[in-house]
Parts: structure tokens; sequence; C-alpha cells
């Protein structure tokens, strides 16, 4: 089963195996989960975090220890940060996936001498309080893939532990040309206000309304007498609509006279002498005796 649901969460596990041993790295894959990381606290470029170790007697650990592990990632320089910036800006493609909390496949073009993926040890300054001295411990490699999962679901994150947040990132990419551009483009509202047609027949009233219409008429005297009263007050046209109401199959629909065809309608948009016709003799010409016997040979019409 895939540990990751994005590219840049299997990316940035893939980075750390370019300089981290991977047999090493894999003992975190158990780590990982909720069930071991007990607290994870992530702020500007560093990564806290509390784990569940194992109870070993033969080691004499009895009781199930809690593991600190803390990573600092190092930060790129905020003078390199707006050269970086103008650079996504002048790539519509990096812009607009950024702008949309998404990562582009090709984004480390725009770093330059820096990157955003970790590419050494210089890169993330780990520590852990288990008594393992290899680095990096499975706890710190737990927190790892931990980070990488979460990339998942937030992958600016990535762009907070390398020195700018989400928030700033995208300030400053709307200041740019491009940017401000794709803004006005997100802000424009998703639904279009639907147009409502008047109605064919006339609005229905209520059967409280039209019983108490009844009821105030001075020409009635019950009900009975009063509804086919009514029915007879009605004007033959009137009459005629309210009968076919019950009979819509009856109901004479609006005709719409046939659009007439036209044959070779794409021929005939190249005109008579297209860049590509060499010959002394119209193309229309030419093409129209050829879509006629075609016609005439399929017994339809060819567009």
């Amino acid at each position: 089963m895939a540990l990751h649901r994005t590219w840049w969460g299997k990316t940035f596990v893939e980075a750390l195996e370019d300089f981290i041993d991977t047999g090493r790295l894999q003992r975190g894959k158990a780590y990982r989960t909720d069930n071991r990381i007990l607290e994870f606290f992530h702020s500007d470029n560093q990564v806290s975090a509390t784990l569940r170790g194992n109870v070993n007697p033969y080691f004499g650990v009895t009781e199930e220890p809690r593991y600190k592990v803390t990573l600092v990632f190092q930060k790129i320089p905020k003078r390199a940060w707006q050269d970086i910036i103008n650079t996504i800006s002048g790539n519509a493609g990096w812009l607009s996936k950024l702008m949309l909390n998404e990562i582009p496949s090709t984004i480390e073009d725009a770093f330059g001498e820096y990157c955003l993926l970790p590419k050494s040890f210089d890169d993330i300054e780990a520590q852990c309080s288990c008594p393992d001295y290899a680095s990096p411990c499975k706890h710190i490699a737990g927190v790892y893939y931990h980070i990488a999962n979460l990339l998942d679901a937030t992958p600016m994150l990535l762009f907070q532990l390398r020195g700018i947040s989400q928030e700033n990132l995208q300030l400053a990419l709307k200041k740019t040309e491009l940017g401000q551009v794709f803004a006005e483009h997100l802000s424009l509202p998703n639904t279009i206000e639907m147009e409502y047609d008047t109605h064919y027949f006339s609005p229905i009233i209520s059967m409280d309304k039209a019983l108490n219409k009844i009821a105030t008429s001075k020409s009635k005297t019950n009900l009975e007498n009063n509804l086919e009263s009514h029915a007879i007050n009605h004007s033959p046209k009137t009459k005629s609509k309210l009968d076919k109401f019950w009979s819509m199959s009856e109901w004479d629909l609006p005709t719409t006279e046939e659009t007439s065809q036209i044959s070779a309608s794409l021929i005939k948009k190249q005109g008579d002498y297209p860049d590509f016709w060499t010959r002394n003799n119209s193309f229309i010409e030419a093409m129209e005796i050829f879509y006629q016997s075609t016609r005439k040979k399929n017994d339809k019409i060819l567009f």
C-alpha cells in the first residue's frame, strides 16, 4: 500500500534517501502513526514531537519510555526568497499551482543555488533523547515519515520549514504582475445567478385562496353552484387553455424551420485559391465536384 497520496510527499522521502541510509530511514515507518507519535508541533522552521518507545526488559526498560525529537530545518535567506519569487512569477504554471496550494513538479528549478527539498545533513539538524547514537534513529525517521504524510494534505508546510510561511508566500506572489491577474481570476464567483423565465400558465392559486374567493362571491349560494358558475363564466379562450392543460399531448408546440445545411462548408471556408492550392482552377469548384459524387454515392451530405 502506498504511504503517500501525492508526489511531493513521496519526493520528500526520496530526497532524504539520497543522503540517509535507506535501511535506517525505513525503520521509522512503524513510528509515523498517531499511535506512536503522542505530540507533534511545528512552528516556523522547527518540528517537535514526543514518541512512544518500546518496553524491553532485556535492556532494563520495564516501563514504556517517551522520547523527544527535535528537527530544525535550515532556512533559505530572506534576500534569496525575493529572487526565487521573481523567478516563480515568470512561470505561469509554477505560480498558478502555488496559488492553488499545490507544488509544481519542477519547482526546484526556481531555487537556483538553494533547494526546497533537503539535500544533505546540513539542511536538517535532528536530535532525539533516545540512547541510539546513530542518526537517524527510528524515532527521528518516524517523524520524517510523519512530515511526508502531512505534506500530502498541507504541501505549503515545506515552504514554511525552509523559511517562508504560506501567508507570506501567497502575499508575495499576489504582488507580482501575473499574480495579480490570477488572484482576480480566483476571486470570481463560483456560481452563476440563474435567470428564470415566466410560466406559460398563470400562477396556481392556493386552495385556501380559491375557496375564500368563492365564499365571498355575491352570486353564489353554495360551493357546487359557485364552481359551476365559475366554469361557465370562463371565456372560450381560457376554457380552451384549461382543457389543453389536462391533455398536454394535444398542446400545439411551436414549430421551427430547419436551417439549410451547407455542403462542404469546411472546404468553402478555404476560399477559391488557398495557400496550399497550386492549380489554376478554383479549389472550391474542384472539391464541389468531388463532394457531389461522394454524396451521391453515399446518399448523404458531408459537412
